[in-house]
């Protein structure tokens, strides 16, 4: 059974979405159906039968206009060069170094389609009409061939959906849409947030479902995600590229803002009888199923709101922050995370000087997290020279509940050597300083002098008389 499961995992099915890495550096995501040609633009076409049942993480290439697919070998971005000391001073690089015309490049690129030319052939004629490429560094000559596969190759590789690759899809084609959240970004969020399974998390998220998804896949269908949402219906693009299964999908509820509040009565829904229920005819039995069914998800989404004991608290919206938490910190446990993510750092410097005035957060602070991309490779390792100028930042702080004053809280241990008293002589019977401490005995602290007993005369005293 384990590997049953784990083999339609880690296989294309139909039905499902894909990610598809083109050999230009770019990615695709489609909904493979069964029986339906998937276009890749100018790398051709295929049927989609040829891919379902295959593995992930393979790279296929389209053969001529019968769009048949061949698997082939792992296709490095990095080609390895012996180190050299040549330079490119003497070249000169213009249109003219290329013999082939305009018109034989596009005549061999026609050919490349039409099977008759393969992708090696068609470089290697580029290679040996360019006059200047002997003359080129060793870097330079696998830089130049490594423009022409991704120009001429019609390699691709599925690769399964996860928020690892998700978030380098956004991230490189729409940043707006995820508001710019970077993969480090999120895994300190859900480091900080103490996402794991079995808890009940409370959240707000406006990155496309990005951070509904990240939770979801960590918890792994244990525990209980309520996410707030603004308007009637939430927009989780993310969450249906990502092919959970229903398991998962059953652990998450979502309320709009304006049901937040107890107070508010939703619409009412009027129940059918039995009876009246028999009567209904196909297509009005289906709509009210559905109605039904999505207003009982609503109740229960709203109860378990309102139960509150949320073991965390996850913001990333367009409110402000402080209005959000208002209405939401209610809902958590004491010693519970809270983390705000932003773009824009001024957003949430507001938000950090009213936790630390408030006596319902602790130990507020506005972090900023940095990565840097590095090529490695022999003789050419240097940072990449496009990256993002920054991932966002994080306001984190721990919710405290203020107790009333208990009086048994303040009592001393008397075993802890911390409030023993210093060991001191012990005076005789007679003295009465026996039951004091001897901080407070007024024999210590008055002067001789002040002593009565030295003061008095001594034919007052009546054992001297005697």
């Amino acid at each position: 059974m384990e590997a049953t499961k784990h083999a339609e995992v880690d296989t294309v099915q139909a039905g499902k979405h894909i990610l598809i890495q083109m050999p230009s550096g770019g990615a695709k995501i489609i909904n493979l159906k069964a029986n339906s040609n998937v276009g890749l633009g100018k790398f051709g076409t295929f049927n989609s039968d040829k891919l379902i049942g295959k593995p992930f993480g393979l790279s296929y290439e389209i053969l001529g206009k019968d769009d048949d697919l061949r698997p082939v070998g792992h296709v490095s971005k990095n080609t390895i060069v012996e180190e050299t000391t040549a330079n490119n001073r003497e070249i000169i690089d213009d249109a003219a170094v290329q013999k082939l015309s305009y018109e034989e490049v596009i005549r061999l690129k026609e050919q490349g389609e039409q099977g008759k030319l393969g992708t090696e052939e068609i470089i290697k004629l580029m290679v040996d009409s360019h006059s200047e490429f002997s003359k080129k560094t060793e870097y330079s000559k696998a830089k130049y061939i490594e423009r022409k596969k991704k120009k001429f190759m019609k390699v691709f590789t599925p690769v399964r959906p996860t928020i690892s690759t998700m978030v380098d899809y956004f991230f490189s084609k729409n940043p707006d849409k995820i508001k710019h959240l970077r993969i480090d970004t999120l895994s300190q969020l859900l480091c900080l947030a103490n996402v794991h399974a079995n808890n009940k998390m409370l959240v707000v998220d406006d990155t496309q479902g990005l951070i509904v998804a990240s939770m979801l896949e960590r918890m792994g269908g244990h525990g209980q995600v309520v996410a707030i949402h603004e308007g009637d219906h939430h927009n989780y693009d993310v969450l249906r590229y990502m092919n959970f299964s229903k398991e998962i999908q059953d652990t998450l509820y979502t309320v709009p803002f304006a049901l937040v509040d107890p107070e508010t009565q939703d619409e009412p829904f009027e129940v059918l009888t039995d009876e009246q229920f028999a009567t209904l005819e196909d297509d009005p039995r289906r709509t009210y199923l559905r109605r039904k069914a999505a207003y009982d998800y609503k109740v229960k989404s709203r109860r378990l709101l309102h139960e509150g004991d949320f073991d965390g608290l996850i913001i990333s919206s367009s409110l402000t922050p402080e209005s959000v938490i208002k209405v939401l910190m209610k809902y958590m446990c004491g010693s519970r995370p809270v983390v705000v993510y932003s773009f824009n750092k001024e957003v949430l410097l507001q938000a950090a000087y009213w936790m630390r005035r408030s006596t319902d957060f602790l130990n507020a602070e506005l972090t900023e997290s940095s990565l840097r991309e590095y090529q490695v490779l022999p003789g050419r390792m240097h940072p990449n020279m496009m990256m993002s100028c920054g991932g966002g930042y994080l306001l984190t702080a721990l919710r405290i509940i203020d107790c009333p004053f208990d009086p048994s809280l303040a009592k001393r241990d008397g075993t802890d050597r911390r409030f023993k008293k210093k060991k001191t002589e012990t005076p005789s019977a007679d003295s009465p300083a026996v039951d004091s401490p001897v901080v407070d005995s007024p024999v210590v602290d008055s002067p001789a002098i002040d002593s009565p007993a030295i003061d008095s005369p001594a034919v007052d005293s009546p054992a001297m008389e005697e």
